[in-house]
């Protein structure tokens, strides 16, 4: 016997929830096209992928299990799926280094910039006393191939270092010259002077360790003469300073032998003469000469052949000299002619530009 609570299942009431089959049920969330009618919360479908063909899900909503509007569609493929590949199709070729137009290669490798160990040996070479014993340039063969390597001149210079040893710097298309520094592989001093103070290249060249023969070629052509070139020059073109007296009717005081003349009263070409630019102004065959600065040596110092007064061309005496005692004279215990006493230098290397810790491990402290 139950108790009569006046509820009746069947019948609606307004003060139970209302139920969502109900007539009068009125949910205030606008419908969903995929929800099931009469339940607010669907479930989820987690098998389907959200970034189905036809547009992704705004973020945040998942899709319900009654939507199958994009069923059957197929997924994108994000990976590009590789094609047949094309044999036949060549790759771009690779980008080389530029080469000069007629092929040839330097010999070392070309230097952008000067380096740092540049800069100093350069600062020893322009601050240290070295002096031009002799210069010699050679000219390629008439019937080279222009397009050969070889066709540039090169020249050799003998040169006296600070010590007083005679180097030979060779400018070719490598640099080279024979001094302890040279032989371990470095780029000496000596090389750096002749290309700076008598050859006068460019600085960008400057600092090569190799040239091409195009580069040389040009170096040659811009270079000052030699001084046998502008002697010799000058003899042609009959230039005669004005204290020098005329050949015409003369003969040399030291063989007695007239001087053979162009008729106008000026050296014959070929004919090798000097005069005494102190006071007289007499002519003298330079072979002669040569034999009479000998004899005189003994004496102290060179006299005129005429008027004995001291020779003013001491340079060329000397120069003539030292050219050949550089050939063939003694050789000291290093292995090089030295003139350090004919230059009047001390034979003592100048340390004053080296480093202070390659001095120290060099030389210790007392140096």
């Amino acid at each position: 016997m139950g108790v009569d609570t006046g509820y009746s299942a069947n019948a609606p009431s307004s003060t139970y929830p209302y139920s969502a089959s109900g007539p009068s049920y009125q949910s205030s969330y606008p419908a969903y096209p995929g929800r099931v009618q009469g339940s607010f919360h669907a479930p989820i479908d987690l098998t389907e992928d959200s970034n189905e063909t036809g547009g992704k899900s705004a973020p945040g909503k998942r899709k319900a299990v009654g939507d199958h509007s994009n069923a059957g569609l197929a997924k994108p493929s994000r990976k590009r799926k590789a094609g047949p590949v094309d044999e036949s199709e060549e790759s771009p070729p690779k980008k080389k280094a530029a080469e000069p137009k007629d092929g040839e290669k330097r010999l070392r490798v070309f230097r952008k910039r000067a380096p740092q160990a540049y800069a100093e040996i350069r600062h020893r070479a322009l601050t240290q006393r070295m002096i031009i014993i002799d210069r010699e340039r050679i000219s390629p063969p008439a019937d080279i191939d222009p397009t050969s390597p070889d066709n540039h001149p090169t020249e050799t210079v003998s040169l006296a270092g600070t010590t007083g040893n005679i180097y030979r710097i060779t400018i070719s298309r490598v640099p080279s010259c024979d001094c302890p520094h040279a032989k371990k592989g470095n780029q000496c001093k000596h090389v750096i002077y002749v290309l700076h103070r008598v050859l006068r290249v460019r600085e960008d060249l400057e600092y090569q360790l190799a040239f091409l023969s195009s580069e040389l070629r040009e170096i040659f052509s811009k270079a000052p003469p030699l001084p046998s070139e502008v002697a010799k020059k000058n003899t042609d073109d009959g230039e005669m300073d004005g204290n020098r007296k005329s050949l015409e009717g003369e003969d040399c005081p030291v063989c007695m032998e007239e001087f053979e003349t162009d008729g106008k009263g000026k050296p014959k070409r070929g004919e090798d003469v000097v005069y005494c630019k102190a006071a007289c102004g007499n002519n003298i065959h330079k072979e002669c000469f040569k034999q009479w600065t000998v004899a005189k040596k003994g004496q102290g110092h060179v006299t005129c052949p005429f008027c004995r007064s001291p020779w003013q061309d001491n340079e060329e005496t000397r120069s003539m000299d030292l050219k050949s005692l550089a050939k063939a004279g003694p050789v000291n215990a290093e292995g090089y002619v030295n003139v350090a006493r004919q230059l009047g230098l001390s034979g003592r290397r100048d340390y004053s530009t080296y480093n202070e810790f390659w001095m120290r491990n060099r030389m210790g402290d007392d140096r």
